[in-house]
């Protein structure tokens, strides 16, 4: 091979290099358009099913405490009825031990009040009338 020989085949070689790299960069490209659009379609589908996701998750969470709070409001009713029951037995048997007791009730001691009050107004009547 002559000089000439090797300086072309140097330069083909060179020369289909850089169309390699040029095919490569050219591929990578197309490659990295069609990935790119992939990825953002991808990214959307995502936020999509995340976003549908999210509403059925707080449908579900709000129908549970819609329940939850039903539940507990009855809850709440009957144990304010059996309290009131409770109270009402307790005092029930309060007012038999006192009564047994021989002690006299809350309006037991309202009567008497009363009662003295008017027996004090007609005394000071009658200190009115002899002095």
């Amino acid at each position: 091979m002559n000089t000439k020989q090797v300086k072309e085949s140097v330069k083909n070689a060179v020369l289909a290099g850089l169309g390699v790299v040029s095919i490569a960069q050219k591929e990578a490209a197309k490659v990295y358009g069609n990935v790119s659009k992939e990825a953002n379609k991808l990214y959307g589908n995502l936020l999509k099913e995340g976003q549908s996701l999210e509403k059925k998750s707080k449908k579900s969470v709000d129908e549970l405490t819609k329940k939850t709070e039903g539940k507990l409001n009855n809850i709440k009713t009957l144990a304010s009825k059996q309290f009131s029951k409770i109270e009402s037995v307790f005092e029930g048997k309060v007012e038999s031990a006192l009564n047994k007791l021989d002690i006299p009730t809350a309006e037991d001691l309202k009567g008497l009040t009363k009662r003295v009050d008017t027996l004090i107004k007609e005394i000071k009547k009658i200190e009115k009338k002899a002095a």
